[in-house]
């Protein structure tokens, strides 16, 4: 029970340091083609420019944690700090997604310099005007967030007919093409939705593995869809952030929802 309780007390200590100080969130799986016989596995990851560290496998802190797939929709089950967080069998040859919603934290700003830096990142300038305008508190003040991750992973050989889709989550990138169908040089087309509807105007950053610096981005149109350049072959990560106002009650002055789409490209 004692050497339990410690991995319990350890478990929450990262979940709250990694509360205070990420970026992205994502699901990173072991590989993006996996043979019919293998598990699919996958690390969940918070951090930034597509490095972080490893996020266990705890039930209280995600809302959703699935994987679809040829047979329709199943939980990922787990134990209490699991990594990688999934481990789990494919339901046959074809396109497997896996998909996170996580529980809602909450974010203290107690610089403002911290909240400038992470609207003018993720394309979401126009809240610091509103902040001001709307005559906010410059320190202390907080946002409540949630994640919502998806991951591609294709099982044994590509299925006709198959692809990615809505899966119903509040925020949710969707590659409207199979990631084996696109190549070096093409581009990924993408969909972002929110509350199931297109999310116009809205920033959508892309992480390539292995790269470092300022992310390049697209912004979606008015029905919320937005060309990927795949420039190289290997590992993508797409992030984007959907926030607005809220009424200040317990000094929650914003709410945002981030959506990430992870896939790869031969």
């Amino acid at each position: 029970m004692k050497h339990f309780l410690c991995a319990v007390t350890a478990v929450l200590c990262l979940v709250a340091a990694h509360g205070a100080s990420a970026h992205e969130f994502w699901i990173e799986p072991e590989a993006h083609r996996v043979a019919p016989d293998d598990n699919i596995r996958a690390a969940l990851r918070v951090g930034q420019d597509f490095k972080g560290s490893e996020f266990p496998f705890l039930e209280s802190r995600f809302k959703r944690f699935t994987v679809t797939g040829p047979a329709g929709t199943y939980d990922v089950e787990g134990t209490l700090g699991d990594r990688p967080a999934a481990n789990v069998p494919p339901q046959g040859e074809g396109l497997h997604i896996l998909a996170y919603h996580s529980s809602v934290d909450t974010l203290t700003f107690r610089k403002m310099e911290k909240f400038l830096n992470y609207v003018t990142y993720e394309g979401n300038e126009w809240a610091l005007e509103a902040h001001r305008a709307a005559g906010m508190p410059e320190t202390g003040f907080k946002e409540e967030y949630s994640r919502n991750a998806k991951a591609l992973v294709q099982v044994g050989a590509v299925q006709p007919g198959e692809g990615d889709r809505a899966l119903g989550l509040p925020i949710e990138l969707i590659a409207q093409a199979h990631p084996a169908e696109v190549s070096v040089g093409d581009t990924m087309p993408v969909q972002l939705l929110w509350q199931g509807a297109p999310l116009a105007g809205q920033r959508i950053n892309i992480f390539t593995k292995g790269t470092s610096g300022p992310p390049p981005h697209v912004v979606t149109d008015a029905q919320g869809r937005a060309e990927v350049p795949l420039t190289e072959a290997g590992r993508y990560m797409l992030n984007a952030v959907h926030m607005f106002e809220r009424d200040g009650a317990g000094d929650v002055f914003w709410e945002s929802y981030w959506a990430s789409l992870t896939f790869a490209v031969e």
